[in-house]
């Protein structure tokens, strides 16, 4: 008797454990094949970057949406999108606090169109996604713009809170600098006769501008630098180099010296391309005296 109902106790525990496990089997398999949809982004702040080329008078980007499950989607998904100015406020106010100057920006609405504000995740696919046309001539790379959208509504399936936004970042670029990753030039330069080895940043302006520092100052990020250093590198259809001022520094542009006769051109070895500036101006400085500069300057690129 004693060991019948040992068995009866042992059939019960083995019945609740199967119990246990069809349950904890039913529930992995809806997570697992639950069709979930979310806006493709990256970090806390659900950023996506996209950079815009000023050679291009207006240039394509996107807001995709990409849709998880094991599953294929058995159901169209239509997104209703809408502009999201809270997560824009959001994120100024998290990061700067009340530095205002260095506040994000919206990229103004005379410099891109959106057709439509919405997407669509086909029924089998993984992925949709909504195009914006952005004309980038005349954004400043001292300036973080976004273009911020947010999801509304959906037609089918869930939508993961967490990336139902996204801040569109438009950063610039041209054909001698980018805006990010931050361009360097190594530079082998004079400051009349003395030797400044060193790193120039260079910064895209326009479609055949680009902007440096004079002399050997360091690139800080702070507009009162960038204002009192800053100089124009235009170059020409022939590859010529036009220097100017940028905002404050008076400068003006040396030309006849054959060693630096202020010419762009790419220079190719066997192994080997680089970008290269040889330019020769002047400035004033602090204390009201002029300064001759020479420079080389002189990037390592790969060909497309």
């Amino acid at each position: 008797m004693k060991r019948l109902s040992i068995i009866m106790v042992a059939a019960v525990i083995v019945w609740l454990l199967g119990c246990y496990s069809c349950n904890n089997d039913d529930i992995f398999e809806k997570e697992q094949y639950k069709t979930v949809f979310a806006l493709l982004s990256e970090g806390d702040y659900n950023i996506f970057e996209a950079v815009h080329d000023l050679n291009e008078p207006e240039s394509y980007g996107y807001i995709a949406a990409t849709c998880g499950g094991t599953l294929p989607s058995e159901k169209e998904i239509n997104v209703q999108l809408t502009p999201d100015i809270e997560a824009f406020n959001s994120y100024n106010s998290l990061n700067y606090d009340v530095d205002y100057a260095n506040y994000a920006r919206l990229l103004p609405e005379s410099m891109y169109d959106v057709n439509e504000y919405s997407l669509t995740i086909p029924a089998g696919e993984r992925s949709g996604r909504m195009r914006i046309a952005v004309r980038p001539e005349g954004l400043s790379p001292d300036s973080t713009y976004f273009i911020p959208v947010r999801v509304d509504k959906f037609s089918s399936y869930e939508v993961n809170k967490k990336k139902s936004n996204v801040l569109y970042r438009v950063l610039i670029k041209n054909d001698y600098a980018e805006q990010k990753p931050q361009t360097n030039y190594t530079m082998r330069a004079f400051r009349g006769n003395v030797q400044l080895p060193g790193i120039k940043t260079m910064h895209p302006i326009s479609r055949n501008k680009v902007r440096v520092l004079a002399d050997n100052v360091a690139f800080q990020g702070d507009l009162a630098t960038i204002n009192r250093y800053g100089i124009i590198l235009e170059v020409t259809e022939n590859n010529d180099v036009l220097i100017s001022s940028y905002k404050d520094l008076k400068v003006t542009q040396v030309d006849g010296d054959p060693d630096f006769p202020n010419k762009f051109f790419i220079e190719r070895t066997r192994f080997k391309s680089y970008k290269v500036f040889l330019i020769r101006y002047n400035y004033v400085n602090d204390s009201g005296s002029t300064i001759q500069m020479k420079e080389e300057l002189r990037l390592e690129f790969v060909e497309e």
